[in-house]
């Protein structure tokens, strides 16, 4: 079995995985951004920024509903980071549990 076949065969565990993999990265992509154009000069209108927010914004008011109002915003997006790596292994768990993981060929 290549690995392609493995990818289409399990394709019910790999692509929630990758999303949620996508979506750390970006979120994470957001976070530095916002730093570097922080620090640059206060240029919160940057596009790439803005594309950045726009992806983000649903995971980040998620986060914010459930997150007590003491927390500032900047360590509510390192929780939505949190919460999507326990999603991602709670996945991973219950493919486990039921048998659905896809196995390492060797």
């Amino acid at each position: 079995m290549t690995l392609s076949d493995n990818f289409l065969a399990h394709w019910y565990y790999h692509l929630p995985n990758l999303a949620m993999a996508a979506m750390i990265y970006t979120i994470i992509g957001r976070y530095v951004l916002e730093l570097v154009f922080d620090m640059v000069g206060g240029r919160q209108d940057a596009v790439i920024l803005n594309v950045f927010r726009g992806i983000t914004d649903p995971i980040a008011k998620l986060v914010r509903a459930i997150t007590p109002a003491v927390v500032p915003n900047g360590l509510c997006l390192i929780l939505s980071i949190v919460w999507l790596m326990a999603m991602r292994m709670g996945w991973f768990l219950t493919c486990v549990a039921f048998g659905m993981r896809p196995n390492i060929a060797g």
